[in-house]
This record gives structure tokens, sequence and C-alpha cells, in this order.
């Protein structure tokens, strides 16, 4: 059987913002319950912060065939935790910016990530592929192919052009 491209495309899409939607729930959250005030995380405007999206995806490369959760926890946890700490040396010698920091949490792996983190990202990696992946392979299969290439295309058009705006902002830094 043939791929339709649409549907992949949007199915990707989806999940890219789907995932960046949660890791900046994840972030506002944390920071409310540690500090008690709202602060819109991340680097876009949107409520997305991509660097989940990517993580997601990387796993999903690394993963292609269903696993039990708990090896998704663990094996999540450690590709993860190298994955945030590479990125924030990264970011920061691009954007000569720090994003975050986890000097005053438990567990802290050289204020760059956090044993507490890397298990959290484990679990959220458990839900991308139990809930989040599945579902939008259902959606994909389920939308007209018409919707599939309009919504893909429109909300990918959305995001890289936030991208574009909010990484500009932060080279002017």
């Amino acid at each position: 059987m043939k791929k339709d491209l649409s549907r992949i495309f949007f199915r990707y899409v989806f999940e890219f913002a789907a995932a960046g939607f949660a890791g900046w729930l994840y972030e506002v959250a944390t920071v409310w319950v540690m500090y008690r005030y709202f602060e819109n995380r991340g680097m876009l405007h949107l409520p997305i912060v991509p660097i989940y999206s990517v993580g997601a995806f990387i796993l999903l490369a690394l993963l292609r065939k269903k696993r039990h959760p708990v090896f998704i926890f663990f094996f999540a946890m450690a590709v993860t935790t190298v994955f945030e700490l590479g990125a924030s040396y990264l970011l920061e010698f691009i954007f000569h910016e720090q994003f975050w920091t986890y000097e005053n949490w438990y567990f802290s792996i050289l204020d760059r990530s956090s044993l507490i983190s890397s298990a959290i990202f484990g679990i959220l990696a458990v839900g991308y592929f139990y809930l989040l992946h599945p579902l939008s392979g259902k959606l994909s299969e389920k939308l007209p192919k018409w919707f599939c290439a309009a919504a893909g295309t429109a909300v990918s058009a959305v995001i890289l052009g936030d991208m574009v705006i909010s990484f500009a902002e932060h080279l002017k830094k």
C-alpha cells in the first residue's frame, strides 16, 4: 500500500505541536509548583517548547517498534538526559543565553539536567508512545486527505514563522 504523504505530514506536524505543547505545560506547571508564579516558558511566542518535540522525534527514530513501557521509560531517561545536556550547551553557544538551569534541583547534573526531570521525561515518553503517537495515526487515517494537507501546512507555517521571529529576537540579545 502506498503511503499518503499528506497524512504522514499531518501526523508529524500534529505530534510536533502536541509534544511541544505538552512540554510547555510541564515547564509552566513546574515553575508554578516550585515558585508560585506563572512564567511563559520556552523561546517561542507560541505555547510550544520545541526541544520536547525534537526529543520525542529522536526517541521515535531510535524506537521504531513497540516496546514495553518500562523499557521506554528507562531508555528515554538516558537518551533525554544526554540530549538535554547537549542541547543546553548548543543553545547557549548559538544564542549566548542559558535557557534553563537545575541549580536548585536535587540530583542535578551539571545544573543543566536532573535525574528528576529525566524521570519526568521518561513518563512523558511513555505517554508519547502509548497515547500521542497512536492518536496521531488514528486522526491522520480518519480525517480527509485535503484537511490533513491544509492543516499540516497551516500549522507548520505558523510554527516555522514563530521560530524565525523568536530566533531572530534571541540572536539580537
